[in-house]
């Protein structure tokens, strides 16, 4: 809400979150390699609540991390795969996309429980949902990106 930026800083040798001022400066970072709470195993994709927690794609260690601004470890969620991109709706509704092997996305409350879920994604890296509720999947298999909405 502020403007300060989280990154998943976890594709090469760097396994961690960075947090930026909105001018770009750095604060700070946290997690080091591993699969204890705060740890990570290749950090994939970020995303904030509406209470400002940080949501880290753990995708090696396949859990959701739940982190507060200043990288203190809350929860973590481990049923949903191998989470590999994720976004969350102003009302705290997590769309987390599972790349393989299942590559399935599933529509979930911020208590882990699962909603709804659907196959027939392709290796899914990037998720976002507008304000109509419609569910965009970037795939870097197929590298298209599609369109999902509720009938």
């Amino acid at each position: 809400k502020d403007g300060t930026i989280f990154v998943a800083d976890g594709e090469g040798r760097n396994t961690r979150v960075v947090k930026f001022s909105k001018d770009g400066k750095f604060i700070k970072a946290w997690g080091t390699k591993g699969g204890d709470p705060g740890q990570f195993d290749t950090p994939h994709s970020i995303a904030t609540d509406s209470k400002g927690n940080i949501w880290v794609c753990d995708r090696g260690n396949k859990r959701l991390q739940e982190f507060d601004e200043d990288g203190k470890f809350l929860n973590q969620l481990t049923q949903l795969g191998t989470v590999s991109a994720m976004a969350i709706s102003k009302r705290d509704v997590m769309y987390v996309a599972d790349a393989a092997p299942e590559n399935k996305m599933s529509i979930v409350n911020a208590d882990g429980t699962v909603i709804a879920s659907f196959g027939g994604l392709e290796n899914a890296h990037g998720v976002a949902v507008d304000a109509s509720g419609a569910i965009y999947v970037a795939e870097s298999g197929s590298m298209h990106v599609l369109k999902y909405v509720k009938k």
